[in-house]
């Protein structure tokens, strides 16, 4: 998890280790987003709270982004760095900006085509009501990551969510309940909600089918999307987690 670190004393979750970027402790969050996104992905099966998407993963809290939510692209490649060269399968984060990095991208082409790690990113939240134009944010953007877009209870596009042709899966994020700081729970809304379902999806099913290679997965997490209408609103569709396992 690529964010604002995980609050490691909450009892809903299990992080295994981490990193930050600032030189401080990864398992303060002071933003409460990146405990969040983390529970979403891994809160335990347990009798409390929420459950996670894949509550057996392994969660790594590599902080990136400071208490304000705030960093740099320089700081997002470097905890990209770290997750390649301590074996991570797949990278969740659920962030973004509007420029381009050349440092970001080299690390997420890195991370993706020569270390095997899916990698998955919120598309953003600066979609607009009418759906024109392209806006989702990098590293979404880039060809190595998966960008996902939100979509509400009822698999209809989230009004902030961003749209364009780079756009590839859709997941549930309005009105996300999960983990924050202080052993609490919150409501949130974003894409950065969307992104850690299609990252536990993809740990679900890596986890049933570890002979796939992180493209082949990729490609069965498309192939196996609900189809839900307009391309640069939803990719290929909603994510799948029985199906692509079933296929």
């Amino acid at each position: 998890m690529l964010d604002t670190g995980i609050a490691a004393s909450h009892g809903d979750l299990n992080v295994s280790g981490g990193y930050s970027v600032f030189g401080d402790s990864p398992y303060n969050d002071g933003n409460g987003h990146g405990t969040h996104v983390a529970g979403t992905v891994a809160a335990l099966n347990n009798n409390s709270g929420v459950l996670g998407v894949a509550p057996s993963a392994n969660l790594y809290a590599v902080k990136v982004l400071d208490g304000n939510g705030s960093g740099s692209y320089a700081g997002i490649a470097e905890g990209i760095e770290w997750a390649i060269q301590n074996n991570m399968d797949i990278i969740n984060m659920s962030l973004g900006g509007s420029q381009s990095s050349s440092i970001l991208k080299d690390y997420a082409d890195y991370a993706y085509y020569n270390a095997g790690i899916l990698v998955v990113a919120a598309a953003g939240n600066s979609g607009n009501s009418w759906g024109w134009s392209d806006t989702v944010g990098y590293p979404a953007k880039y060809d190595s990551v998966i960008a996902v877009a939100a979509v509400d209870q009822n698999n209809n596009r989230a009004s902030f969510s961003s749209h364009g042709p780079a756009v590839e899966l859709a997941a549930p994020g309005v009105n996300i309940y999960s983990t924050m700081p202080g052993n609490s729970y919150d409501s949130l809304n974003g894409t950065s909600m969307a992104s850690p379902h299609v990252a536990g999806v993809a740990a679900q099913v890596w986890q049933a089918k570890p002979h796939l290679s992180n493209s082949q997965l990729r490609s069965l997490l498309n192939n196996t999307a609900q189809y839900l209408g307009n391309s640069n609103y939803y990719g290929n569709g909603l994510v799948q987690s029985f199906d692509a396992i079933a296929n």
